[in-house]
């Protein structure tokens, strides 16, 4: 790969450790203010949501428009956003309500913004290296990942919302400025971007996408598997600060960006033999499935980091075996829409699983768990939590199970022969 795709990893480093510290603070902060799970359900819920909506129109964009460019005004787009919150947060009168029409705009450009990323990655490597390009930025989210929790608990400490916005604003600044010495590849356009066109350009993506029968296994795996993740980014805050402060969360979540950094070196090292190892991402989920198990069984920091290395390393090798395996079979007519489709197809049941794990999540908390504790507290433990706890084991159980179900899927044998063809052609 050349020099400049570290450049730009470099850059989206900083970038992404800026937006996981904002992404961090406000959990916190919504956390802090309601004291219930539910009202962060509520605030993930509407992101995911709007996201899987509006995803598929941000892949025709992608195909009709220089993806830097693009790229680019959307970062912009989230940094005002941003502005205007840490303005809110300074002069004390941000509320749940008010972060509503923030959390529909943050799931309208933050997917389009993914998925211009993920084809625009597709455009500035050759076949041959997409798996390793796809674990090299892996790479810079996973430190994302390791610092911003860290990190935006301690300016938050200090500063409050308001100075983490900051920091993610100067950090904006500086992913945008590393894009720029890539040049924009010029767009065949098809015609002007109409309603009508723009519904041509999805059927065109979808009925694409129905003939890639191993893609369509694997993202269909990915959409259940999602759903079920979909509890635990709601049930782990209220799980972890019931027993514990916002330094204990930010050890576990920087827990699991470790795992995902170095889950992401060993993609990068082994990048040619995982390259349409579809094997290897069942393997890997379920070694998710049985860390989540692991996570639910005491409410201890240690076991909860455990859960999150062995989460980060197996999802983070999963995801680029994946992402290898779709830049492979796309082409850069098809990429921006077959992307976004993938990302719509996937996410489209996780954010049932968040709006599901708020109200449900807090009867097993203060109701369930309270009326049953003889039974259940052999299985998660005893204490505040331990409600939230039972369904995060529930929800292993389940992805152990999934995984188990489709270990020898058909479609996902031939995903991995294809792959391998075209990628040493």
């Amino acid at each position: 790969m050349s020099k400049k795709v570290y450049l730009l990893w470099f850059g989206q480093t900083v970038s992404w450790t800026g937006s996981s510290m904002s992404f961090f603070a406000i959990g916190v902060w919504i956390y802090e203010t309601t004291g219930k799970a539910s009202a962060l359900s509520t605030i993930l819920f509407i992101v995911a949501i709007v996201g899987v909506v509006t995803g598929p129109f941000g892949g025709v964009l992608a195909d009709r428009f220089p993806r830097k460019t693009l790229i680019i005004i959307f970062d912009l787009i989230i940094a005002v956003l941003m502005c205007v919150i840490g303005y809110l947060a300074l002069n004390d009168v941000l509320t749940l309500t008010l972060l509503i029409p923030f959390a529909l705009a943050f799931g309208i450009f933050e997917i389009a913004h993914w998925t211009t990323w993920s084809a625009f990655l597709g455009d500035v490597v050759k076949k041959q290296e997409v798996t390793k390009v796809s674990a090299l930025f892996e790479s810079a989210e996973a430190i994302s990942v390791l610092i911003g929790p860290i990190g935006g608990a301690f300016i938050y400490s200090f500063f409050g919302l308001p100075g983490v916005i900051l920091v993610d604003l100067i950090t904006c600044f500086f992913g945008i400025a590393t894009i720029t010495f890539f040049k924009s590849k010029k767009v065949e356009i098809k015609g002007k971007l109409s309603f009508k066109n723009v519904y041509l350009d999805l059927i065109e993506a979808y009925n694409w996408l129905k003939k890639q029968k191993g893609l369509l296994s694997l993202v269909t795996i990915l959409t259940i598997g999602n759903f079920l993740w979909g509890f635990t980014s709601v049930l782990l805050p209220p799980m972890i600060l019931s027993f514990t402060d916002a330094r204990g969360l930010g050890i576990v979540e920087s827990s699991v960006g470790l795992a995902f950094l170095f889950g992401s070196i060993i993609s990068l090292r082994l990048a040619d033999k995982l390259q349409g190892n579809l094997k290897v991402a069942i393997y890997m989920g379920l070694l998710g499935g049985i860390s989540l198990i692991l996570g639910s069984i005491r409410p201890s920091i240690i076991l909860l980091c455990i859960h999150g290395v062995i989460a980060g390393v197996s999802g983070t090798v999963q995801y680029t075996v994946s992402s290898g395996a779709w830049l492979a079979i796309t082409t850069e007519d098809i990429r921006g829409r077959a992307l976004a489709l993938r990302g719509t197809i996937a996410q489209m049941l996780r954010p049932l699983g968040v709006v599901i794990a708020g109200p449900l999540g807090d009867y097993l908390e203060f109701t369930f768990y309270p009326e049953n504790v003889d039974i259940l507290s052999p299985l998660v433990g005893t204490g505040p939590g331990r409600g939230y706890a039972f369904l995060f084991f529930l929800v292993g159980v389940f992805y152990v199970v999934l995984w188990v179900v489709n270990f020898n899927n058909k479609n996902l044998k031939f995903l991995s022969k294809q792959v391998i063809e075209i990628t040493n052609s």
